[in-house]
């Protein structure tokens, strides 16, 4: 074998970054980092606009795709690609979750240490920056929503941090000095020094090495081989899940359990034009459906990269469907499959009424001259109001968040979908691990990056006492 790593973590996105950086941290372990995209850090973009980053070519996997219901075309599902992963083409919005998504780890789920009492220090301590945006910042879509959340009876909410808080107002975002922080700017910047750490864009893994059970090294796909004492999957939701198939990783739970928060979305064209350079979301709205608490999210949109037109996207953020990804010889088959438990399609019907309510209030009216339901101009005159109606119309318009989880689900052995333990060691095989959100339990009632972010942190100290 060519090449000797005491960790060998494959991917660089969200999670792999942080494990990187804190395991260098030992100048005893050599840490070796792949990533298959570029190695070109999110402060060299001068975009206040998250569109701006995720056009940028070659930042996201334009070879994924994915079902998003039973039986729908596949279109492109846009993950971050290189250094930085999702984190350097995202919106930037930061959250946390609320309690009871990680007591539900615990209580429910077999993942004993990942309470909220035990994971809140951590968020609280990430290296991420969160700043919230001045409302000089905020564009016209912004402060309408704001305006007529205020006017239905939403609370103003100042700080989404705080529990299980409800409202409309700005969003905490991951930038600083009005600049996007992803994990690279935060995690890997300062780390990179260490003689101990080699960081290597551009190296695609197509498997990871086993013996007899025991991870001894990773194979590339340009054929080269590298030996290590231990290997860390952190290669996303869908492509761990994936590289694991590959490397004949035999247990069920595999690539099942995927999730992703269904969304639904309406196209506001703007009177006047937007900043497409400035900031996309500024703000969101949080609400309690009639089912459960705190699982809405609105968040708007002052431009969809055109100065043209915005967007509303309404979410539910606590999700019943579950989907797979399947290994074939050609593209990997992505299936969402969402709406499939009538819990996910009665809250996004619940939630859609409410976006069309706010779209026709008199503050969207001031800055929209029309409200679409498409791409191709559909006025929202053609979605009737009732639920069944609206039901079939989410069936060919569900959207995802673009935040994948759940597909290396975490815990114990007696859990079918279980793929890893609770310190991310994989069932049954030894000097192997998988940390990134596929190994959420559950998705959070949350924006999935910094729970990513917090699970890495975890896992990295986990390891390091190991």
């Amino acid at each position: 074998m060519k090449g000797r790593y005491d960790t060998v973590i494959v991917g660089a996105g969200s999670a792999g970054v942080v494990l990187a950086a804190r395991l260098s941290q030992d100048p005893d372990r050599q840490v070796l980092l792949l990533e298959a995209g570029p190695d070109r850090t999110s402060s060299t973009s001068t975009s206040a606009s998250f569109f701006g980053d995720l056009n940028e070519q070659g930042r996201t996997y334009a070879d994924v795709v994915a079902e998003r219901t039973k039986g729908a075309t596949a279109k492109p599902y846009q993950l971050g690609r290189g250094v930085g992963g999702s984190s350097a083409v995202n919106a930037m919005i930061g959250m946390w979750g609320v309690a009871e998504d990680y007591d539900h780890w615990e209580r429910d789920l077999g993942c004993t240490g990942w309470s909220w009492r035990d994971v809140e220090p951590v968020f609280a301590g990430l290296a991420i920056p969160l700043t919230q945006p001045a409302p000089h910042e905020w564009g016209a879509v912004d402060r309408a929503l704001v305006e007529a959340a205020l006017l239905l009876g939403h609370a103003h909410c100042d700080d989404y941090l705080r529990g299980g808080a409800l409202g409309a107002g700005p969003a905490w975002l991951t930038r600083a000095n009005a600049r996007r922080v992803s994990v690279d700017d935060a995690y890997l910047a300062p780390a990179r020094h260490r003689p101990n750490l080699t960081v290597r864009a551009g190296t695609a893994v197509e498997r990871v090495l086993l013996d007899d059970h025991v991870a001894v090294g990773v194979h590339t796909v340009d054929g080269e081989t590298i030996d290590a004492g231990e290997v860390v999957v952190s290669a996303g939701a869908i492509h761990s899940p994936l590289l694991l198939l590959r490397s004949g990783v035999d247990l069920p739970g595999v690539g099942c359990a995927l999730k992703d928060h269904a969304s639904a979305r309406l196209v506001l064209h703007l009177r006047e034009p937007g900043d497409s350079a400035g900031l996309a979301a500024a703000t969101l709205l949080r609400w309690s459906s009639s089912i459960e608490h705190a699982d809405l999210q609105l968040l708007p949109l002052n431009h969809v990269g055109s100065d043209e037109y915005g967007a509303l996207l309404v979410a539910v953020m606590s999700i019943h469907s579950t989907g797979s990804i399947e290994l074939t010889e050609g593209r990997p088959i992505v299936r969402l499959n969402m709406l499939d438990d009538e819990r996910d399609r009665a809250r996004l019907i619940e939630a859609t009424r409410h976006m069309v309510l706010l779209a026709g209030s008199k503050p969207f009216q001031r800055i929209s001259q029309a409200v679409l339901i498409d791409d191709i101009g559909t006025p929202l005159a053609a979605l009737a109001e009732g639920d069944d109606e609206i039901g079939v119309w989410l069936s060919d318009n569900v959207g995802d968040y673009v935040h994948p989880g759940c597909s290396c689900r975490m815990g114990p052995v007696g859990d079918v979908r279980a793929v890893v333990d609770t310190t991310a060691r994989v069932h049954g095989y030894t000097r192997l691990r998988v940390c990134d959100a596929s190994i959420f339990p559950d998705l959070p009632r949350a924006n999935t990056h910094l729970p990513t972010v917090m699970v890495a942190e975890r896992i990295a100290a986990a390891i390091a006492a190991s």
